[in-house]
This record gives structure tokens, sequence and C-alpha cells, in this order.
């Protein structure tokens, strides 16, 4: 019985579907607060439409991988959006905010989840990690995300002398099937401040870990 929505489930729903297979590696993607401009909302909400559409009269698994699908073009055209929007708050670019979300992310590295790769863009994070287990159940994500982004929300809105939502309520989650997967996701999150236009090479990057290679980046 769940005594509370931190507690481990497999699956789970917000706005996204939340799918947790014990022992999985995940992708995750996490943003700061700020709304999406009328034609992105209205470009994915008719994606949307399409493939729910193309569930009618399908099997559950069918569903399942149509769902998946939809999700990432979803999640695709977001952080396009995020890498060349002007408007967005841009907090994370300032290396004291920075700071507060990269040490964080390091500090529960082997407390709640083996920490794979990280990189901290202007206005989102990409991280790749495998929740970690207790004696009794797994670390779920929801536990995970949620202690990381109160920390962080409260100890950024000191420094910026604010009040109110720092983060976007919700995250984008993956879990990685397989190696090839791995490699492409973590290749991804690697090479995104370069293909944001904000560095030439990822290893000039400051806010980058790679726990993969022989030395932290």
């Amino acid at each position: 019985m769940l005594k509370s929505k931190l507690d481990y489930r497999y699956f789970y729903r917000r706005n996204l579907p939340h799918i947790q297979p014990v022992g999985a590696i995940f992708f995750v993607t996490y943003r700061l607060a700020f709304d999406l401009p009328d034609e992105i909302i209205d470009n994915l909400r008719e994606l949307r439409k399409f493939y729910d559409s193309k569930m009618i009269d399908v099997d559950e698994l069918e569903k399942r991988k149509l769902e998946q699908t939809c999700n990432k073009y979803i999640f695709e055209a977001e952080d396009d959006y995020f890498n060349v929007t002007k408007t967005s708050p841009c907090w994370l670019q300032r290396k004291d905010i920075a700071d507060i979300v990269l040490n964080s992310l390091i500090y529960n590295h082997k407390r709640q989840y083996d920490l794979r790769v990280a990189v901290i863009m202007p206005n989102h994070v990409h991280i790749i990690f495998q929740p970690l287990s207790n004696s009794s159940t797994q670390i779920s994500l929801a536990k995970i995300m949620k202690d990381h982004k109160s920390y962080t929300a409260n100890e950024c809105n000191k420094i910026l002398h604010r009040n109110g939502q720092f983060w976007h309520h919700e995250n984008y989650d993956h879990y990685i099937r397989d190696g090839k997967e791995y490699e492409q996701n973590r290749n991804y999150i690697l090479n995104n401040p370069v293909k944001a236009q904000l560095t030439d090479h990822y290893k000039n990057w400051e806010y980058i870990i790679d726990y993969d290679s022989e030395t932290d980046i």
C-alpha cells in the first residue's frame, strides 16, 4: 500500500506517463518554470491528437509504443525550443545558480542514485542516472526529483531574491532499454551545449558531468 505520492510505483501519470522498471537507467530532462509560446503549444497539441487517433483499436503494447514515440517527438521539439529561445528565464547560466544545481546532483550520487551523465544548460538540465534500492524497495523517481528540485529551488530563489515557482512542475523521463540507446542519450547530453552553440566542444562546457569517462569533466 502506498503511503505517499513519493513512494515507488512502476507506473504513474501526471500530464505525461512515467514508467519506472526496477533497476532501470533513466534519461531525465527538467526545466525552469516558464510558459511555452502558443505556436509551440498548438503544434504539440496537434501532434498529440495525431498519435491519439492512431491509438484507437490497438492493443495495450502498441498503445504504449505509440505513446512513447509521441513523447519522444514532443521532447525533441521542446528541447530545440529551449536551446534557441531568448525569452525564457536563463538563471542556470549564472555560475552561482548552476553550482547549486550541480552540487545537489553530485551530493545525491550514491545516496539516492548512481549518476552517470549530466549537463546544465541556461534554462534546463539533462541527466542520466540509475535509482538505488534500499533494504525494502526502489527509490522512486518522484522522490529523487522532488528532493532535488525542492532544495535547489529554495537555495536559488534566495540568491535571486525572489519567491515563487523556480522549476517547471513536471519532468520528461525515459527508461533506457539497451546499450545502444544509452550511448545515444549520453551523446545527446554531452553534445547539447555544442548544439545550442554555447561552446565549440563539450569538454569546454563547465557544467557537464560524465562519470562514464575515466575522469569527471
